[in-house]
């Protein structure tokens, strides 16, 4: 397959894990900045390009990685469908659910496909619980809570962005798990500028659903996520604390008779989700990163943005 990205901050990381696949021929690269772009010929040897259409209208580009602001997306995936391209986009696919719905109704119109970045669904946590909760060994799932915290490194996760930015992929992996909730509740409070914490309830028929996110940590307080999941007869827990030395990871079972740690592989998320879309496009099989799924997550998100707004 042949690939073009479209940006060179994230998408220059998206490069150097398609470099490494055998069934990718070439890559191209589009940026503004000459010098960022030319750092990234010498180190990756790939094309680059600061002329946006050498993508978007090149007939032999199979499919065009979104690596821009979120608020440009709409713009350039519906692009890049007019040009019989599909498409793999950055999270959260938009900001809006009209832009969302847009693209949706574009995929159909020209027969391409939309995937977006719904990662947390191949890291290796999140896959355990999902089929562990499938299985059902351990009864049905009755309770779970979620948490992402960090420090103020990422931009503005102010009152009115975490949601979609932040807790977004909580709300990915929830949704990928129980489907939408029946009803949300929210609370949250705006701390510093482009600073905030907010809890949400999912609330489902038979599972309790609480995600908690803050982006005011200490300055030296690690980038944390984590669950604990509560099923019917065992609990597990999970914690990810990154720091710049390397990550502290813990995952353990417990039931009514043992406590034990749970070895989880070392696969990289966003790896895996880039060989799934090239599966699907090249086999065309079914995909659990599209167009619908991060509406449903994205949906729960602005809904929960609104509610935390009209409180403010």
């Amino acid at each position: 397959m042949k690939i073009g990205i479209l940006g060179t901050g994230f998408g220059r990381y998206h490069a150097s894990i398609y470099k490494k696949l055998s069934d990718v021929e070439s890559i191209i690269i589009f940026g503004r900045d000459k010098d960022k772009l030319n750092k990234i010929k010498t180190e990756l040897q790939i094309e680059v390009t600061d002329n946006i259409n050498d993508i978007l209208t090149n007939p032999d580009i199979d499919l065009v990685d979104i690596c821009l602001p979120s608020n440009l997306h709409r713009k350039y995936v519906i692009e890049a469908l007019k040009n019989g391209k599909n498409v793999y986009c950055e999270t959260p696919v938009s900001l809006s659910l009209a832009d969302a719905i847009a693209m949706k109704e574009c995929e159909k119109e020209y027969g391409k496909k939309v995937f977006v970045d719904l990662f947390i669904k191949h890291e290796p946590p999140y896959e355990f619980l999902f089929n562990l909760a499938q299985k059902k060994e351990y009864g049905n799932l009755k309770a779970l809570y979620l948490k992402r915290n960090t420090p103020p490194f990422w931009g503005d996760l102010g009152i009115g962005n975490i949601t979609t930015n932040l807790m977004i992929h909580e709300f990915d992996f929830i949704t990928w798990l129980l489907g939408s909730p029946d009803n949300i509740s929210v609370s949250g409070l705006p701390t510093k500028e482009g600073e905030s914490i907010v809890i949400a309830n999912l609330n489902y028929k038979d599972t309790l659903v609480q995600v908690q996110s803050s982006s005011m940590m200490a300055k030296y307080y690690p980038f944390t996520v984590g669950y604990e999941a509560v099923f019917e007869n065992a609990v597990i827990e999970f914690s990810e604390k990154c720091y710049e030395a390397g990550s502290d990871i813990s995952c353990k079972l417990y039931t009514n008779s043992t406590v034990m740690d749970i070895e989880l592989n070392d696969k990289n998320c966003y790896e895996e989700s880039i060989k799934h879309v090239l599966d699907c496009c090249n086999k065309n099989i079914p995909t659990k990163l599209g167009i619908d799924d991060a509406i449903k997550s994205l949906e729960i998100a602005i809904n929960a943005k609104n509610l935390l707004l009209e409180k403010v």
